[in-house]
C-alpha cells in the first residue's frame, strides 16, 4: 500500500518500483563494499564512509518497502535487536532505587590555543599509535577536541599540566534523584540534574 493508502500489491507500478529498488540496493551495496574494502583506518576516510553507509541504509529501506508494496512481505529486519531489548527493559518498572550523580566543573583560561591543540594531538597519537600525523590533525582540530583527547589518554588532572591552559577554578557537588529524565542521556547527560528542584 502506498503513502496515499491505495492498494499496490501485484500491480505493474509496484512491480516496476520493486525491480528498480532492487537494482538500486545492489548498486549501493557494491559501491559501499568497494569503498570499505579500500579503507586503512585513516580519519579522512570516515566522512565518505558515513555518507556511503547512509546511502546504503536508505537503499535498503526503499527496497524493503517496495517489496512489501509488491507482495506484502518484509524481506529485511532493519530494527536493532539491542534497541528492542532496551525498549523491553525500559517498560519494566525500575523500582524506587535512588540515583546519586556527581557534578564536576573545571575552568581553564586558554593562554596558547596552538599549544593546547598540539598537546591534544600528542595525546591522540598516544591513544592511537598506529594512526598518522594526518589522522591526528583531522581528529583534533580545536581546543575542545584537544581537551577530550588529553582526558581520554590520561585523567582530568592531565589538563592542569597541559601547555597553553591555566587552571582557574573547579566546583564539585553531588545530588540525589530518582533517575528519570525526559531527555535521553546520549542527547544531554546533564538534563536530569537541570530538572531537579532548586
Amino acid at each position: 500500500m502506498d503513502d496515499a493508502g491505495e492498494e499496490t500489491q501485484w500491480s505493474d507500478a509496484a512491480r516496476e518500483r520493486y525491480m528498480r529498488c532492487t537494482e538500486d540496493l545492489i548498486a549501493a551495496l557494491k559501491a559501499h563494499s568497494a569503498l570499505t574494502i579500500e579503507r586503512s583506518g585513516r580519519q579522512r576516510e570516515l566522512g565518505p564512509y558515513f555518507s556511503s553507509s547512509e546511502a546504503l541504509e536508505k537503499a535498503a529501506e526503499a527496497f524493503s518497502e517496495s517489496e512489501f508494496d509488491w507482495c506484502g512481505s518484509w524481506p529485511l529486519s532493519l530494527t536493532d535487536i539491542e534497541d528492542s531489548d532496551d525498549e523491553d527493559n525500559a517498560r519494566e518498572p525500575a523500582g524506587p532505587e535512588p540515583v546519586l550523580s556527581g557534578l564536576f566543573r573545571w575552568d581553564f583560561t586558554v593562554t596558547d590555543e596552538a599549544a593546547v591543540v598540539g598537546a591534544g594531538r600528542d595525546a591522540y597519537r598516544r591513544s592511537w599509535p598506529s594512526d598518522t600525523d594526518e589522522d591526528a590533525v583531522i581528529a583534533v582540530p580545536d581546543v575542545v577536541r584537544a581537551a577530550a583527547e588529553i582526558v581520554h589518554a590520561g585523567e582530568w588532572p592531565e589538563l592542569e599540566n597541559t601547555p597553553g591552559l591555566e587552571h582557574r577554578a573547579e566546583w564539585r557537588t553531588f545530588v540525589s534523584h530518582d533517575g528519570r529524565s525526559d531527555t535521553p542521556d546520549d542527547e544531554d547527560p546533564f538534563a536530569i540534574t537541570r530538572a531537579l528542584p532548586r
